[in-house]
Order: structure tokens, then C-alpha cells, then sequence
């Protein structure tokens, strides 16, 4: 069963005097919106929220101001969100992974119920990852390599419950093969380690992976995302290799509080698709391989909500937990 999420179109509805009467006297916005995201500076949510910043002030009128929060598997950031006002001054931008926490960890929050979609940034691609030596260049050639060496390869897993571990954990399931997860505090201690040829495979984010295909330190089996890059010929999508059902999607919603008033969504969603359609915006955030993707409130809390009901039976099906948690 084939699943291609957010597929969706934009939604321009700019209610500029709905927005000012819910939000208060005053038409909204008419102060900073600050954006929290749990994520550090330089990392993908800080480079996604950056890149709209400028249409965003010219948008709403008022600036675009970026706070990264790192830690506690965004606990803290999302706990500084829902201790805010839901006035539209304080919104989350988040990672996909955010729709099933409280499925890995114990949160002070529903992840789900507590938080109202707003607009979809984007989708980040990832590559699965191979040495250069491999005999693999597909993800069935890589199967049948597995199979012809059961329990003897492992594979980069950089955190449980992100998708780099669980598309190798979903390929185990499909088809019956044995692997090793071996476990990293994030993605760039364990590139170090498949450069190194000390692992077999591993889901790398594009923009950390691609300069070291394009140098040959290691080979790209598949795009974990929308579509084929020019720069890099040749590596089909999971979908045209036939492995839809098991992608995991980097996606970056925007949300805000589940209090926050409709009109004020509607303004900020018509904002963000603005700045998606802007075409220094969309270059920015090609550069680090992320590709705009549109929606209305709805089509993200739809998209969100598959994934979580997706996402949530392999977690359960597998126990995992956060680590640490």
C-alpha cells in the first residue's frame, strides 16, 4: 500500500479585520510573533524558519523572530509554547516526529490535543546511505544483501523514534531480515562511523549526506522524500522503488495552541504559503533540500494524524522508547 503524504493546495484566505477582532482590538499582528522550535541554531528548523523570516515581516507586518529551545526531546520548547498566551505572538515549528512523543515518553502535554495546526513549512529529504564499496545500489539489493548475511550488519540509528530508525526497523518488519541498530547521540558522531565503513547503512538527512555522495564517500541507495534531485542523478525515490509504506517523511508543521483563534490561523497559514510561492524563499530552502509544501490548517491536521496512527503502530508493535526516557 502505496502512501504519499502531503499532497495538498494553498490556502490564501488573508482575513485581516476576522484576525483583529479575535485577537483583540488592534488587527493582527500588531506586535513580534516569536517562533520557538526544538531544534538549535544552524539545525533544520532554525534554517527553515529563517528562510521565510523576511516574507513573513512583509507578510504580517510585524517581525519574524526565531528562538531555538533545544532539549529534552522538545519538551522544553513546547512547554514554553503552551505556557504562552494564545494570542498568535508565540507558535511552535516543530518536526513531524513532535505527533508521536507521548507515545516514546512521558510529556507534561498531549502532543496531539494541545496543539493546533497552523501551516506546513515543508519536507525535508533524507538519503539512505551505503559505503561506496557496497553491493547494494537499490533498497532490494540491499535487502538481499541482508538476507545473505543475517545478524552480521548493522545500522545508524541516531535517535529512537526518528525516522532514521525506524525505516531500517520497518524494512525489518517487511521483509524478515536481521540487522543491528547501533545507537548515536544524533546523525553526525554516527556519519563519521559509516564514512568509516564501521556501519552498513543509514537514513542521513540530504543536506548533511549529499556532499559526501557527490565525493563518493558514500553511495545513496534512496531519497526518503518527494522527489529525484538534479544533483544528485540517479537515486530514485523509496516510492519508485516500491517502498512507500515504509517512508518516514521529515516534515516541519507550524502550530500554535489549541485555544489559538481560527482567524488568526487562517491569517498566519495565508502568510506561510506566501512565502512558499516567494522565489528566494523556495531557493533558500532548496539549498538545504527542503521542499515547500502548501497547506490549509486542515490538510496538516489530516496529514499529522495519519502519521500519527501510522508511526504509532510500528512504535508499539516494536516498544520503543525515547532514549532516556
Amino acid at each position: 500500500m502505496k502512501r504519499r503524504l502531503f499532497l495538498a493546495t494553498p490556502f490564501l484566505a488573508s482575513p485581516l479585520l476576522a484576525a483583529g477582532a479575535a485577537a483583540g482590538a488592534e488587527p493582527y499582528p500588531n506586535k513580534p510573533v516569536r517562533v520557538i522550535l526544538p531544534g538549535p541554531v544552524g539545525g533544520l528548523l532554525d534554517v527553515a524558519g529563517r528562510a521565510v523570516s523576511d516574507v513573513m515581516q512583509r507578510e504580517l507586518g510585524q517581525p519574524w523572530l526565531i528562538d531555538p529551545r533545544p532539549g529534552a526531546n522538545g519538551i522544553l520548547a513546547a512547554q514554553l509554547v503552551l505556557g504562552s498566551p494564545a494570542d498568535g505572538y508565540t507558535l511552535y515549528l516543530t518536526v513531524s516526529g513532535h505527533v508521536v512523543l507521548n507515545m516514546l515518553m512521558k510529556a507534561p502535554f498531549d502532543a496531539m490535543a494541545d496543539f493546533k495546526p497552523i501551516a506546513m513549512v515543508g519536507v525535508s529529504s533524507g538519503l539512505i546511505c551505503v559505503a561506496p564499496n557496497s553491493p547494494a545500489n537499490t533498497i532490494a539489493e540491499f535487502v538481499a544483501l541482508a538476507r545473505a548475511n543475517p545478524g552480521k550488519l548493522n545500522y545508524l540509528n541516531p535517535g529512537n523514534g526518528t525516522g532514521a530508525h525506524l525505516i531500517p526497523e520497518q524494512l525489518k518488519i517487511k521483509y524478515g531480515v536481521d540487522i543491528t541498530s547501533i545507537s548515536y547521540k544524533g546523525l553526525p558522531p554516527g556519519v563519521q562511523d559509516l564514512l568509516g565503513g564501521r556501519l552498513d547503512i543509514g537514513v542521513v538527512s540530504t543536506v548533511l549526506a549529499a556532499s559526501h555522495v557527490k565525493a563518493g564517500r558514500l553511495k545513496a541507495i534512496a531519497v526518503v522524500g518527494l522527489k529525484q534531485y538534479d544533483d544528485l542523478p540517479g537515486v530514485k525515490t523509496m516510492a519508485e522503488q516500491g517502498e512507500a509504506d515504509l517512508e518516514v517523511q521529515s516534515s516541519i508543521p507550524l502550530y500554535g495552541q489549541k485555544s489559538l483563534p481560527d482567524a488568526v490561523v487562517s491569517r498566519l497559514n495565508s502568510a506561510i504559503n506566501a512565502a512558499l510561492a516567494d522565489p528566494t524563499v523556495r531557493a533558500r530552502l532548496a539549498s538545504a533540500y527542503i521542499d515547500p509544501m502548501p497547506m490549509t490548517p486542515a490538510q496538516l491536521g489530516d496529514a499529522m494524524q495519519r502519521e500519527h496512527v501510522r508511526l504509532g503502530k510500528v512504535i508499539q508493535k516494536l516498544g520503543i522508547t525515547a532514549d532516556g526516557a
